[in-house]
């Protein structure tokens, strides 16, 4: 068993428990503003990927002129109106401080807006946690290498954690091992079809499961 000295996280649908509040606080209102029927949650799972306007909102009819700027308008009145902060996974901090105890270098790599994460780390209580906590990531791989090489780690030390195909690619592209949770963004049966590129792959369906690897 490899051992891993570096563990890198991802936030949305993997620390902190989003997938629903996003849903309903924006795919639902987005689709609602431009009078077009909603895809079902389970759609919206198996479609969407970092780029979200070309992989999702586009193709289902949103107008190609609507940039993510206007999309994310729409969702901040939602959030505004549902009045709290998704909040984390009930196991997230447990697992999170098991890591930590155990020794292991932690940090984040996240597409969520910088200033939004750092908000919502510092609600978690992690902010002494972590050593690095990069937002508005469009390049998995490309942010995973930089944290592996300020760590000073090699690539298959490295454990990344997240909930999406992008995870996975991204840590099977420096050499690292993903563990993915499937109550997040993507469902299992898609992050299967990403085993040819990464056949350490590791799928759960929660976190307190990837225990057992980090001894």
């Amino acid at each position: 068993m490899r051992k891993f000295s570096l563990v890198v996280f991802d936030w949305n649908g993997t620390l902190q428990d989003d997938l629903h509040d996003i849903y309903e606080c924006g795919v639902q209102r987005i689709f609602r503003h431009f009078a077009l029927p909603c895809p079902t949650l389970e759609e919206y799972r198996q479609e969407v990927d970092a780029d979200f306007m070309g992989s999702f909102y586009w193709p289902r009819g949103i107008p190609k002129d609507v940039t993510s700027q206007d999309l994310n308008a729409i969702m901040f009145e939602g959030f505004r109106e549902k009045g709290s902060p998704p909040g984390l996974f009930p196991d997230a901090a447990q697992f999170v401080q098991a890591l930590a105890s155990r020794g292991r270098v932690l940090a984040v790599a996240s597409g969520y807006a910088q200033a939004k994460l750092d908000a919502a780390v510092k609600r978690s209580g992690f902010g002494d946690i972590f050593f690095r906590v990069d937002g508005d990531v469009r390049d998995k791989a490309e942010a995973i290498l930089s944290i592996i090489d300020q760590a000073g780690v090699a690539g298959e030390e490295c454990a990344v954690i997240g909930d999406t195909i992008e995870d996975i690619l991204g840590a099977a592209a420096v050499g690292a091992t993903a563990f993915i949770c499937t109550r997040g963004f993507h469902p299992a049966e898609r992050l299967e079809t990403t085993r040819p590129h990464a056949p350490n792959l590791v799928l759960r369906d929660s976190l307190l499961a990837f225990l057992p690897y980090f001894p």
